[in-house]
């Protein structure tokens, strides 16, 4: 382990290098200058990098030195769950249309701190709302105000839309609203702690890390949906299921075993994850080469001038970007079913997210001894009632309802509230180019050690 070097040793470790770089310049010694600090590494012991960095910061500094700060390990922040982020969400509104308060860091920190526990700085909770997509904007009165992005509020109101309306329609003309989603569990899944006998040292635990399953399950208040619950081993061992699950495994998924088993005329809810969200005919960025550019244009049908330069090109494809058009989305409204997307930072939205829940509880459970957490899996998903669906989305109905009614108050108080609020027009155009809306398109995942869905592991 590397030791600190000390102020008094840096000032040694200088007047050797001084001393020898005199010596040098004088001719008393005939070296190349490269071996002044070599010959100086070699009187004070230490490496050739390390005497360069102290001259360094002796010629910024004036030869003036400082023993560095040592590296301390901040206290440990407990991991905020899908839930509780959700829940930070929830009170920015209601600042908005409860309070009447315009929020702040300041103001908003103590009130999550009571009641929701979060046990993080004013720092962190910055970062966690910038993650939900909310900005801080300075009003003409200097005072700053938690937006949410037009965007991300948009989004919400237009699924809100689709799923509300649909529920208020007469019994026999609404269709069936089904949630799917993908998660993981690893083969080492289990309680952290446990009642046990004092005669008893531990209960013996399933100690494999080194495998996972891939999870993609679908359902609504009906229970889950027939035939539809698939797993999948899985290598990488990244925390993040969707850097295995992908756009071939999903839309097999959908193709042999979602869109058979669908009522007829579903709304299928899903996230935004990347391979929810392959575009079609995707329209180029900068990042696209000026020969892609005009082939798109071409395909288009819209007419350019070839003398044109990238930026103006560019500018083109954005006055003719069209609506985005997902690979999924054509897949099943073929088979006469829509595509409702959950908008960006909302998992409360999904009632598979209670569903997760509760069966991890009941695989930690089962997860003793050498049982295999796949077939610990399939006991607790078969354990998984109607009543849990039901119950779960029941709370989900009651989140919809409260954003929904929230929003008929919300921009209004807003408005209201921060009223004096400057964008800036750099704001709007920013966040019109966000050409993803919190949707990751991206394909540029490591998929090396994703395992490929077989066919016979859908025809099962």
């Amino acid at each position: 382990m590397n030791k600190t070097i000390r102020r008094s040793t840096r000032e040694v470790i200088f007047k050797v290098y001084s001393r020898c770089l005199a010596e040098y310049r004088a001719g008393r010694i005939s070296s190349e200058l490269d071996n002044v600090f070599q010959r100086t590494a070699d009187m004070t012991g230490k490496s050739v990098s390390t005497v360069r960095r102290i001259v360094v910061e002796a010629v910024k500094n004036n030869a003036v030195f400082s023993t560095p700060g040592k590296h301390r390990k901040g206290r440990p922040r407990k991991q905020l769950d899908n839930f509780n982020i959700c829940a930070i969400r929830q009170k920015v509104h209601s600042f908005y249309t409860v309070k009447k308060q315009v929020p702040t860091l300041r103001n908003l920190l103590p009130v999550v701190k009571e009641d929701l526990g979060f046990d993080g700085s004013r720092e962190h909770l910055r970062k966690v709302l910038i993650s939900l997509g909310f900005k801080y904007k300075k009003c003409q009165s200097e005072r700053g105000a938690l937006i949410e992005k037009t965007n991300i509020s948009a989004k919400r109101e237009d699924y809100l839309k689709i799923i509300i309306d649909n529920r208020n329609l007469p019994v026999e003309l609404r269709k069936d609203v089904i949630y799917i989603d993908a998660s993981y569990l690893h083969q080492s899944y289990k309680l952290q702690k446990c009642w046990q006998s004092i005669n008893v040292s531990r209960v013996k635990q399933n100690g494999f890390r080194d495998k996972r399953y891939i999870i993609v399950l679908a359902g609504n208040e009906k229970g889950f949906v027939p035939n539809t619950l698939l797993s999948f081993s899985g290598t990488n061992k990244n925390d993040d299921c969707h850097s295995e699950m992908n756009k071939r495994n999903f839309t097999k998924w959908v193709k042999k075993k979602l869109i058979p088993n669908l009522p007829e005329a579903s709304i299928v809810v899903m996230d935004n994850s990347f391979y929810h969200s392959i575009v079609l005919n995707k329209a180029p960025t900068s990042a696209s080469k000026i020969s892609d550019i005009k082939m798109w244009l071409t395909e288009n049908d819209i007419a350019y001038d070839i003398t044109l330069k990238k930026p103006q090109l560019l500018m083109l494809v954005k006055q003719h970007k069209p609506e985005p058009s997902y690979e999924i989305d054509e897949i099943l409204e073929a088979h006469g079913h829509t595509v409702a997307r959950i908008p960006p930072y909302h998992c409360d939205l999904n009632p598979v997210e209670l569903i997760w829940e509760i069966a991890k509880q009941k695989i930690t459970s089962l997860n003793v001894g050498s049982i295999d957490i796949k077939e610990a899996a399939e006991f607790a998903f078969q354990d998984i009632s109607v009543a849990d669906w039901d119950n779960s989305c029941k709370d989900v109905m009651k989140i919809e309802r409260e954003y929904y009614e929230r929003g008929i108050t919300l921009y209004d108080d807003i408005d209201s509230l921060a009223t004096n609020m400057m964008i800036s027009s750099s704001d709007e155009t920013s966040e019109s180019e966000s050409e993803d809306d919190g949707i990751s398109t991206s394909m540029d995942v490591d998929f090396s050690e994703v395992e490929y869905l077989e066919d016979h592991l859908l025809d099962e």
